[in-house]
C-alpha cells in the first residue's frame, strides 16, 4: 500500500494518469460512435465497416514511423498537440452533425487525420511514462493502465450507446471535451526527459554493438552543438539496438504468436454466434465477459507485481491462454464460451504489466517510443489477418478446427516462455536493476 500512495505522489505522474486516461475515454467514445454515424450517413455495412478498417490501417502505418517521431522530440508538447488535434477534429464533426452537415467524404477525411495524428505522436504519453516515475515502479503502474482500461472498455460502449441514443452527436461532443482535459493535464507534466546515460551495470544489458548504438544516441541527445542523425538512422537505430538484446526478439515473437492466437478466438467466437444466429445483445455481452476477466487480471496484476518472479508468472499466463481454449473446442454452448473466453482475457494485464513492464523500464527513455514500435508492429501485422482467416475457415472447417488452428499460435508462445530463459528467468522488479535485457 505504500509503494502504491509513493506512487501516486511521484512528481508528475497523476498528471499524466489524468492525460492517458482522458484519451482513452475519448478514443473509446468516438470508436463506438463512428460505425454508427458512418452508416446512419451512408446507409451502406459495408461502407461503415471499411471506415473502421481505415482507421486502423493507417494508424498502424503512421505506428511503424511514430515511434521514431516521438524519440527525436520531448514528448510533453506532442501530448498536448495530440489532444488539441483531437480535440478539434471532433468538435469540427460535432458541430457539422449539429448543422446536418456531415458527410461521408469529410467524415473520412477526419478519421484518417484522427488515425495518422494517433499513429504518429500518440505514443508520446506511453512513452513519457518513464520519464516521470522510478523503475521499480513502472510495473505498478502498468497495471493500475491495464485496470483502468478494461473498466474504460467495460463501461464506454454501454455510455456511448447512452449518449447516441440521446443525440448522436453527443459521442463526438463528450470526446472532444475529454481530450481538452487530456491537453489541460498535460500541461501539469513535469518531465525529465533526455537524462543521463544508463550505469555501466545497466549498460552491460546489451553486447558490445547495442552498447555502442545506445552511446550514440546519448551522444547527439546531450550535446547541443552535435549534428542530430538523421530520420532514417533513428528509425533503423531502434531496430538494431532491439535486436541486440538478448530477450527482446524472443519476447517479440512470442508476444506476436499469443496475440495473433487471442486475436483469432476473438474473430472466431464472434463470427460463430453471428453464424448461429445469436442475439446481438448475448454476442455483445461476450466483450463484457472479456472486460471483467482483464479487470480481474488488472487486480491480480496489481497485487502481484512488486513481489512475483516474472518469469514464472509469464509460464503461468501463456499456459493459461492454451488451457483457456481447449474446453471450447469439445463443447460449443453460450455459457462455457464466455465463461473460458473470459478467463481467457486474464492473463492479458499480467503480460502487459510484469513482461512490458521490464522492457520498457530498462529500455533508456530516449528509445521507448521506437522500441514500442519494433514489438507492437509485428503483432499487429499477424493480427491483421485474424478476422479473415477466420471468416474463411469458418464455413468451410467448421468452430473446432478454426479454434484449434490458432490454438496452435497459443501454444507455440507458451512453449517459448517455458523453455527459453531470456523469458522465464526475468526476476521481480526489486531486482531489475541488476538484470539483463
Amino acid at each position: 500500500m505504500s509503494k502504491r500512495a509513493h506512487l501516486w505522489r511521484s512528481q508528475g505522474y497523476l498528471a499524466w494518469f489524468t492525460a492517458d486516461t482522458a484519451v482513452a475515454v475519448g478514443s473509446t467514445l468516438r470508436g463506438f460512435a463512428i460505425p454508427l454515424i458512418a452508416f446512419s450517413v451512408s446507409q451502406s455495412l459495408a461502407t461503415a465497416g471499411w471506415i473502421s478498417t481505415l482507421s486502423l490501417a493507417l494508424q498502424q502505418i503512421c505506428e511503424l514511423f511514430g515511434g521514431t517521431i516521438v524519440d527525436r522530440h520531448l514528448r510533453k508538447p506532442m501530448i498536448i498537440g495530440n489532444a488539441v488535434m483531437q480535440m478539434v477534429l471532433w468538435s469540427v464533426v460535432t458541430v457539422l452533425m449539429v448543422s446536418g452537415r456531415l458527410t461521408m467524404f469529410i467524415l473520412f477525411g477526419i478519421v484518417a487525420l484522427s488515425a495518422c495524428t494517433t499513429g504518429l505522436i500518440g505514443q508520446a504519453t506511453d512513452a513519457a511514462l518513464r520519464s516521470i516515475i522510478s523503475m521499480q515502479d513502472y510495473s505498478k503502474a502498468r497495471s493500475i493502465n491495464e485496470g483502468r482500461d478494461a473498466t474504460i472498455n467495460m463501461a464506454g460502449s454501454p455510455i456511448g450507446g447512452i449518449l447516441y441514443g440521446i443525440q448522436p452527436w453527443l459521442p463526438f461532443l463528450c470526446s472532444a471535451i475529454v481530450y481538452a482535459i487530456a491537453g489541460g493535464s498535460a500541461l501539469r507534466l513535469h518531465m525529465h526527459e533526455h537524462l543521463h546515460a544508463p550505469e555501466e551495470s545497466e549498460q552491460s544489458i546489451v553486447n558490445d554493438a547495442a552498447a555502442e548504438a545506445q552511446n550514440i544516441i546519448h551522444h547527439s541527445t546531450e550535446q547541443a552543438s552535435a549534428r542530430q542523425p538523421s530520420f532514417l538512422s533513428d528509425f533503423l537505430q531502434g531496430w538494431k539496438w532491439s535486436f541486440h538484446t538478448r530477450r527482446i526478439p524472443l519476447i517479440i515473437a512470442a508476444a506476436s504468436l499469443i496475440n495473433f492466437g487471442l486475436s483469432g478466438i476473438q474473430y472466431t467466437v464472434q463470427l460463430h454466434l453471428i453464424n448461429i444466429s445469436t442475439q446481438p445483445f448475448r454476442i455483445g455481452l461476450m466483450d463484457t465477459g472479456v472486460c471483467i476477466g482483464m479487470l480481474i487480471g488488472s487486480i491480480v496484476a496489481n497485487r502481484l507485481s512488486d513481489n512475483i518472479h516474472v518469469g514464472k508468472a509469464m509460464v503461468v499466463a501463456f499456459s493459461m491462454s492454451v488451457l483457456c481454449v481447449l474446453p471450447m473446442l469439445f463443447n460449443h454452448s453460450y455459457w462455457v464460451i464466455f465463461i473460458f473466453y473470459a478467463l481467457l482475457a486474464s492473463p492479458f494485464p499480467i503480460v502487459n504489466s510484469m513482461l512490458f513492464g521490464f522492457v520498457f523500464s530498462k529500455t533508456d527513455e530516449t528509445l521507448q517510443g521506437r522500441v514500442a514500435t519494433v514489438i507492437s508492429a509485428p503483432a499487429q501485422m499477424l493480427s491483421m489477418w485474424c478476422s479473415g482467416i477466420a471468416g474463411m475457415l469458418l464455413p468451410a472447417v467448421g468452430f473446432t478446427v478454426t479454434a484449434g488452428f490458432f490454438l496452435i499460435a497459443l501454444v507455440v508462445s507458451a512453449l517459448i516462455a517455458t523453455f527459453s530463459s531470456a523469458i522465464n528467468d526475468i526476476p521481480r522488479s526489486s531486482e531489475w536493476s541488476k538484470a539483463e535485457l
